[in-house]
């Protein structure tokens, strides 16, 4: 789709590709629509190249791209934020990698989150917002973040001494 050209219709494929380029996740995209995951799905795989019926869904896309601060999907910048203001850490490399930890995710992607204008999925954003609502500290908020990453992710865990040296950088 060639989004200034009225005369190509708006059609699955275009919605995929928009969630592509956004880094999303098939659940997020179809949050962002209003969408059931099956409908979705249908959409994108089934009628990919069939235009869209709804027109609020093109629509939608049009503003999406066009005006990408109406999209309802957090941007990189809200992640830095959080990163840098929520939390108090500096932008290093050890700092990025600590963060992957506590936000569940991979290295490779909190760089693209932080560096690259990539966008969180949802569970990520919602991670974040409940996070805030507690309105902690950045210090205690951390500490919080890597107390539950112990806890639920052992996998992942963060050693004690590197708590330790952690929490330190962030005083």
């Amino acid at each position: 789709m060639n989004i200034e050209d009225p005369q190509n219709s708006i059609c699955g494929e275009d919605l995929e590709q928009w969630r592509i380029g956004n880094g999303l996740t098939q659940v997020a995209a179809a949050h962002a629509f209003g969408l059931q995951m099956t409908k979705w799905a249908e959409l994108t795989r089934a009628k990919r190249d069939e235009p869209l019926v709804d027109p609020v869904l093109a629509m939608l896309l049009y503003m999406y791209k066009t005006y990408p601060d109406s999209s309802p999907v957090k941007t990189s910048e809200e992640v830095k934020n959080f990163f840098c203001e929520h939390l108090g850490l500096k932008d290093t490399t050890e700092n990025r990698e600590r963060f992957a930890t506590l936000i569940g995710r991979s290295v490779p992607s909190v760089y693209r989150l932080l560096s690259h204008h990539g966008k969180p999925g949802m569970p990520v954003v919602r991670w974040m917002e409940a996070l805030l609502r507690l309105k902690l500290t950045p210090q205690k908020r951390l500490r919080l973040m890597m107390r539950v990453a112990n806890n639920i992710v052992p996998h992942q865990a963060i050693e004690d001494e590197e708590d330790v040296k952690f929490e330190a950088s962030v005083k």
